[in-house]
């Protein structure tokens, strides 16, 4: 059982829609040291004050952060809604040339253990940056951001209301000021038989959280806080009644969520390519014969029956592209690897998953023949393993992997361009339990922070 609630939510004041483009920021985990600079300067009162602060007038980041939001809501540049309300959520995206959207909504969703398999991860999460936000949510006690997760819906029973109140005029309909190939609506849904109706339907679903696992952990670790502290009677909040549904909370019990229906068709995971730089002198050379033992070997030329034009960067990244959509499409394990000679390989794993590993029950299955795990299992910790890895960076587009392998004598000694896993792959795992290797998703494109948020004492 799934428990969704609607919210009163905080938001920026409507009286600066014209703003509103210049207000939300990326998710805090994306957003760069120079972007944060730019936000800054794109409006004094941009969310990244708020979600990334900084110390000012003796007191801590997150003392600052409490406080400016304070201020902010009393000059009315934010604001709560006075109805209990879900939120219709629209993002569209540029891609391949054309405009994509999908739609989902925005609740509060009852915070639940792993164990309980109501709410599924994928990824495990690291303690720095859980300290991080749980410090933040201490001190402010509100979601800034969204909890991304999958739903399924295969029915559209849920996502027909959704669009039936799209028809509607949006409350929020801009372009993102920080990245012009996303646009986003926001429609208030505050009909009770609505709400009564989308949060019965959830009741006998399972959510997957495609991103934000950092904040959903950071709310479960600040509930059980919350909740130590009542019991010893050290704190005496309330619970609050959500009048649409007639149930009762604790407000550290919920956290704001976005409930996106996987079986939209522009629901879409980039993959994660890696530029690695070894810790000893590499050559790819030196481990051709190696590579030999899983994996079947072929140079750029002998593909295209031409050298790589790094001259040419479209037409070198349509052909790579065009090799790597074919080979998943045929469900072949297969990587682009490019060195810092700027020589370009393609290999493909000569062999079965179960002929490597013959006992697997089905869920080792699943996950030993995710493309990231033989990359890391096969390749670089087995073939690479003499000479580990100094340092390992990533990026979701090809232009950015093969542009810092033009220069001579770049920081990487090589690139591995690899597909993205399939949304059925991290439902799958996830189902089982199980959690996926690292970088092993990038969900696209991202919803935006600051567009509505949970404060948990209005």
């Amino acid at each position: 059982m799934v428990d969704i609630y609607p919210l009163k939510a905080l938001h920026f004041s409507e009286r600066l829609q014209k703003e509103i483009s210049d207000l939300v920021s990326p998710p805090y985990d994306i957003i760069s040291d120079s972007l944060k600079e730019n936000l800054w300067k794109s409006n004094t009162n941009n969310i990244v004050k708020l979600i990334l602060p900084e110390q000012a007038d003796g007191l801590s980041r997150y003392e600052n952060a409490a406080n400016l939001m304070n201020v902010m809501i009393k000059d009315n540049i934010l604001e709560f809604d006075q109805e209990e309300s879900l939120y219709i959520f629209e993002e569209s995206f540029y891609d391949d040339e054309i405009w994509k959207t999908f739609r989902a909504f925005i609740g509060l969703n009852r915070i639940e253990e792993y164990e309980s398999t109501k709410v599924l991860r994928h990824e495990y999460t690291l303690s720095k940056p859980k300290e991080d936000r749980l410090n933040l949510l201490r001190q402010t006690r509100t979601n800034f951001g969204l909890i991304y997760t999958l739903y399924d819906d295969t029915g559209n029973e849920v996502q027909d209301i959704i669009n039936e109140c799209t028809l509607g005029i949006p409350f929020y309909d801009f372009e993102a000021g920080y990245d012009p190939v996303l646009r986003f609506k926001i429609w208030r849904l505050s009909e009770k038989d609505k709400i009564k109706k989308i949060t019965e339907l959830m009741k006998n679903k399972k959510v997957l959280i495609a991103d934000g696992h950092h904040r959903y952990e950071t709310s479960r670790l600040f509930m059980h806080e919350v909740s130590e502290k009542r019991i010893k009677k050290d704190l005496n909040t309330p619970k609050v009644l959500i009048e649409s549904t007639g149930q009762a909370i604790f407000p550290e019990e919920a956290v704001l969520t976005l409930f996106v229906n996987y079986n939209q068709e522009n629901i879409k995971i980039l993959p994660t390519h890696r530029m690695i730089k070894f810790k000893e002198k590499f050559n790819l050379h030196d481990y051709i014969k190696s590579i030999h033992k899983y994996f079947s070997l072929k140079e750029y030329v002998q593909v295209f029956k031409k050298e790589p034009a790094f001259n040419n960067e479209p037409a070198l990244i349509k052909n790579i592209s065009e090799f790597m959509n074919n080979e998943k499409k045929e469900k072949k394990h297969s990587f682009c690897l490019i060195d810092s000679k700027k020589r370009i390989f393609f290999i493909t794993l000569n062999k079965e998953i179960r002929d490597l590993y013959p006992n697997l029950e089905k869920s080792d299955f699943d996950f030993e023949n995710l493309d990231v795990r033989v990359l890391h299992r096969l390749l670089i910790d087995d073939i690479f393993n003499e000479n580990a890895a100094d340092k390992i960076d990533y990026t979701h587009t090809y232009d950015e992997l093969i542009s810092k392998f033009i220069p001579v004598g770049n920081e990487y000694d090589l690139g591995i361009i690899l597909n993205a896993p399939g949304i059925s792959d991290v439902q799958k795992i996830s189902g089982m339990g199980k959690i996926m290797p690292q970088k092993s998703t990038y969900f696209y494109p991202k919803p935006c922070s600051g567009l509505i948020m949970y404060k948990m004492d209005q």
